[in-house]
């Protein structure tokens, strides 16, 4: 999986903002960065080369891919997908989540006994 792959979908954000109010982790937060427009605005300005890969780890983690945010979206664009293919360059990069990683390899173990 290439974000690259994924540009299509986030191009398409118009961010209106529907995705807010169905998102439990910015419900919680409130914080603008952890809605689904704004990961689609901060995965354009990476692609766009404004941001670098290391910024991103924390944000692109918080979000549960619930697929919350595609229910009120009015494109029905798959943002928990763009999100996942984001996390698995940050892992390709060498930015990835250390518990998601340790989880990761914790159930690789655990499938080869």
């Amino acid at each position: 999986m290439v974000l690259e792959d994924y540009r299509h979908i986030i191009m398409e954000c118009v961010s209106c903002g529907l995705c807010q109010s169905n998102c439990p982790i910015y419900k919680q937060t409130t914080l603008e960065s952890n809605s689904a427009k704004d990961k689609m605005t901060i995965l354009f300005a990476l692609l766009r080369g404004w941001l670098d890969w290391s910024e991103l780890t924390e944000r692109l983690y918080e979000c549960t891919t619930c697929r919350n945010c595609q229910t009120t979206c009015l494109s029905g664009l798959d943002i928990a997908g763009v999100v996942e293919a984001a996390r698995a360059e940050l892992v390709e990069r060498g930015y990835g989540d250390p518990v998601s990683d340790k989880i990761a390899e914790n159930l690789r173990t655990k499938s080869d006994m």
